[in-house]
């Protein structure tokens, strides 16, 4: 899961309480099982009434993005509970499969989590081919449109996942920190390197890396995977090549720089990308996060640190390290979709509200709170509200989507398996070659 902020706001006229939570955000906020329910107005006829769980996008942004779909369709009612991504969400959707108990509507990643509920999700096909044609996924970027049926079985055709958003990981500065020990973007490993050792040297942490978080070491591996060739990812996945190969231990190995050479702060296994990264990022005791276009919804949160509401950041993407030769390219893809569970009584309204959230009001409404991008081509930022560096910043996340390499993973296990040995390497427990062969051992066992 990559780092979210959590609006602590009430959505609800009525409280489902569901398992415990424990997100937080750069304001102090945490939130989790909060109930969304459009208030019933005396119309004389009954609404059409829809479940949806989700952990994104943030409370606020969804509280607008449904706002805008019942706008629309003043005969559908949509009951929304958010939750926190891990444990909770993930927990509650385990709980609601086993018990046949899923919502119409459920929030998704694509790959290893679409998979995980594949079988419980009705194939959206004849929706989309009928809204905009049979070249539909052309509305998206290619890269997007592949991860719609990542982690699909062998022989299925079917669509489960409607992509909502997208992402691109890049690594986000603070320009303060930066103007203050007069640092500029680094082009080289060996500027990057002298970047880090000057805000070591003055107590700054250099590039806040939240080891705690798969997500974190994930999207960093993938960086390094595309510094040295953007198609390796997806051909270990595939099992083209071994997760042994030489190239996939070159960028193990290169993680493992990070942390021998000081790019990332002391201790960073064990932070916290949410609760410990991002108030230090804001408040000038870090340099660097590895983020990327969701960090843009940041100036949209009720009343933000003066670092965000003046926009005080910037992006570039990951120099060479170590032995590559060629800086990170854009990695990404969908942040997040929904789908329409097989319990759904009412598929056409789901399609609906899928529709909206993807390319209609929904995702406009998102869009104006650049929550992150939209995965649907065409649509940019309404709201004069926002900085003009950050909607400039914004509009190139998007551009860059449509050359972005994959950064999803379509097998739970070996998604699993990356995290350990990620994990393992950067704690310094495992040596990059044991790393890479324990995911290939469990490549194995599938």
């Amino acid at each position: 899961m990559k780092l979210k902020k959590v609006a602590s706001v009430l959505l609800a006229l009525t409280m489902v309480v569901g398992l415990a939570a424990c997100g937080s955000s750069s304001d102090g906020s945490s939130k989790g099982g909060d109930t969304k329910s459009s208030e019933s107005k005396d119309s004389g006829t009954e609404k059409t009434k829809l479940t949806m769980w989700s952990w994104s996008p943030i409370t606020r942004t969804c509280d607008k993005m449904i706002e805008a779909f019942e706008k629309e369709n003043p005969d559908i009612e949509i009951e929304f509970t958010y939750y926190n991504y891990d444990p909770e969400y993930l927990s509650a959707l385990s709980a609601a499969a086993a018990s046949d108990n899923l919502p119409d509507i459920i929030g998704l990643q694509p790959g290893s989590l679409t998979a995980q509920y594949a079988d419980y999700l009705m194939d959206y096909s004849s929706y989309a081919q009928d809204e905009w044609g049979e070249s539909w996924k052309d509305n998206y970027p290619e890269m997007i449109a592949d991860q719609i049926q990542m982690g699909n079985k062998s022989g299925d055709e079917g669509n489960y996942i409607l992509p909502v958003e997208a992402q691109v990981i890049s690594i986000v500065y603070n320009k303060n920190v930066f103007k203050k020990y007069n640092l500029d973007i680094p082009k080289t490993y060996d500027e990057f390197k002298a970047v880090c050792k000057t805000l070591n040297d003055n107590g700054v942490a250099p590039l806040f890396f939240g080891g705690a978080n798969g997500w974190q070491c994930v999207n960093m591996f993938t960086m390094l995977c595309s510094q040295l060739d953007t198609t390796m990812f997806d051909k270990a996945q595939a099992g083209e090549i071994k997760w042994t190969d030489p190239s996939i231990v070159e960028a193990m190995s290169n993680f493992k720089l990070l942390f021998d050479d000081g790019i990332v702060q002391t201790g960073a296994m064990s932070a916290d990308a949410n609760t410990n990264g991002t108030p230090a990022f804001v408040s000038d005791s870090a340099a660097m996060m590895a983020l990327g276009s969701w960090w843009c919804q940041e100036f949209t949160a009720e009343d933000p640190a003066t670092t965000i509401a003046d926009w005080d950041f910037g992006f570039f993407y990951l120099p060479a390290v170590g032995t590559a030769k060629n800086p990170a390219t854009p990695v990404g893809g969908i942040d997040f979709g929904y789908g329409i569970t097989k319990n759904c009584k009412n598929s056409d309204a789901a399609w609906k509200a899928l529709k909206s959230f993807s390319a209609g009001a929904g995702i406009q409404a998102c869009v104006d709170d650049v929550n992150n991008l939209p995965a649907f081509k065409g649509i940019e930022p309404k709201n004069d509200k926002l900085n003009k560096d950050l909607v400039e910043q914004y509009n190139s996340f998007s551009e860059d989507l449509n050359s972005a390499m994959n950064q999803r993973i379509g097998e739970p296990t070996i998604e699993t398996a990356l995290q350990n040995a990620l994990a393992g390497v950067g704690s310094g427990e495992l040596t990059p070659e044991q790393g890479c062969q324990a995911v290939q051992d469990a490549q194995d066992a599938l």
